[in-house]
């Protein structure tokens, strides 16, 4: 017998409604949250929307304080160097396993990601770059086909996907050298050099939280992320 595809429920909606906006960056980092201003622009009562964003805790996306409000996540640096660090070591793994196991399926994949980072660039689309980016990474962790690394994988890197699209589009990073470090780590793979991959993919996850640090210490001493009412 084939197992019941169960439909998501209004939870389920709401907490996917309300990441994807904080991934896209429409929730900027540190922005504060209304309960009703969600549930209005969503269509729905406040109840499955308070639920939500107690789900959303549990991810790090979202803070909530009973005496401030609740806010999407600003992170600090040891939380950023701790996420990258998790997020190499499961990655660098997953790739070893994906040149092994699957190089065909990992090159189209790295192949079709890249070529899309590419038409963004032209394109001068930021967010279309970092949509690419994650194909091209999720490409890498899905490759062995070991379904409890992928959920692993996913289970942690909401805040990081968050922090990328605020460092791409509200620090302006430029995307010539990610371009430049992805296709190093296409050609490493393509030659089943599982060393200088590795070894590309490591460095390049952690330019994220070398690009947060610079980005921390540009702003003034003791200057927090403006919390704006949003949504």
């Amino acid at each position: 017998m084939q197992p019941i595809d169960h439909p998501k429920s209004l939870l389920e909606v709401t907490a996917e409604k309300i990441r994807d906006a904080i991934i896209s960056g429409e929730l900027p980092l540190g922005s504060k949250l209304s309960e009703q201003r969600l549930a209005d622009a969503l269509g729905v009562s406040r109840s499955p929307v308070r639920d939500a964003l107690a789900a959303l805790q549990s991810e790090g996306l979202v803070t909530i304080s009973p005496k401030r409000g609740t806010f999407v996540f600003t992170p600090d640096l040891r939380i950023v160097d701790e996420l990258c660090e998790h997020r190499a070591i499961i990655e660098t793994a997953a790739l070893r396993l994906g040149i092994e196991r699957n190089h065909d399926g990992l090159m189209l994949g790295l192949e079709r990601s890249c070529a899309a980072m590419q038409r963004a660039v032209d394109a001068n689309d930021t967010l279309g770059y970092t949509l690419g980016d994650y194909h091209f990474h999720n490409a890498i962790v899905e490759s062995p086909g070991n379904r409890s690394i992928v959920r692993t994988y996913d289970s942690m890197m909401s805040p990081l996907k968050a922090l990328r699209t605020h460092l791409f589009i509200f620090m302006k990073e430029k995307a010539a050298r990610s371009m430049s470090e992805h296709i190093s780590i296409i050609e490493a793979c393509r030659v089943k050099d599982t060393g200088l991959a590795v070894s590309c993919l490591g460095e390049h996850i952690g330019h994220l939280a070398d690009a947060y640090r610079a980005k921390i210490s540009c702003e003034e001493p003791g200057k927090e992320m403006r919390a704006v009412e949003h949504m």
